[in-house]
């Protein structure tokens, strides 16, 4: 009730789905916009990118690990002589 009367609110549901649908598909375009400057960012950045090979062997070594060639054995138990681990040996003291 309002100072008037019974208020009466009435709905057109054929409206209803109209706008409903309208609205999903509005949504749905947005998203796949979205998605499409996404999809375009990273071919961009892979464009970007050198080509590797799928053979390791043919990487440059030179930005690869490389083991020292002299090592010594850090005991990490007094206890357990058989455990240990391998460092270079020139490395500092820090």
């Amino acid at each position: 009730p309002s100072s008037k009367g019974i208020i009466t609110v009435a709905g057109d549901y054929k409206k209803s789905i109209k706008c409903a649908a309208a609205s999903s598909r509005l949504a749905e375009s947005l998203v796949v916009a979205e998605e499409k400057k996404m999809l375009e960012r990273v071919v961009a950045m892979a464009g970007k990118q050198p080509a590797l090979s799928p053979n390791p062997k043919e990487y440059d070594a030179q930005g690869s690990f490389q083991p020292a060639k002299e090592t010594k054995k850090i005991p990490l138990d007094p206890e357990h002589p058989e455990r240990f681990a391998v460092i270079g040996a020139n490395l500092d003291s820090k």
